[in-house]
């Protein structure tokens, strides 16, 4: 595959996870204990552990191609900010490794009709899925965040590469 265009793809998922860890660095100890209204689902901080087990998941699915990767990375990170930064700094790069690893040798992932760049699309829906849940949760709370990061870190990143 083309080096430009591999470039681009690995560009993509680090702006996906640059844009989690925004939001995550900008949400209080408190609002990582909220939860949506009349809920019985996950706290903020679940919701951040949910997103890099579902990595873990797909990770430990492909191992063959990603075991150096995910033996090192924490099962179940602590559920603070520090400990969640941690996970998905691990997780994600262990993804960006196993995309790169196989688009440079033309392999194929496991389910995704094979393609990495589909199995990549999908992690970044379901990460855009649960920030939105993220941000109703704190909202619904009180806890809204301010514009610099509920517009620009969750928006613009994507737009102009900008925080």
């Amino acid at each position: 595959m083309n080096d430009r265009l591999v470039a681009q793809i690995l560009k993509t998922w680090r702006v996906n996870n640059r844009i989690t860890l925004a939001l995550l660095g900008a949400i209080s100890p408190k609002g990582l204990q909220a939860m949506p209204l009349g809920s019985k689902g996950r706290t903020v901080a679940e919701q951040f552990a949910h997103l890099h087990r579902v990595r873990l998941g797909w990770l430990a699915y492909n191992a063959g191609r990603a075991r150096g990767y995910f033996y090192r990375l924490p099962k179940r990170p602590a559920l603070t900010r520090p400990g969640l930064r941690s996970a998905f700094l691990a997780s994600g790069n262990a993804v960006e490794a196993l995309i790169e690893t196989t688009l440079a040798a033309g392999t194929r992932v496991k389910a995704f009709n094979g393609s990495p760049i589909r199995w990549m699309d999908y992690l970044i829906a379901h990460d855009a899925h649960h920030r939105g849940q993220i941000l109703l949760a704190l909202k619904q709370n009180a806890m809204r965040l301010p514009p610099r990061i509920a517009l620009r870190a969750m928006w613009a990143t994507w737009m102009w590469g900008k925080k």
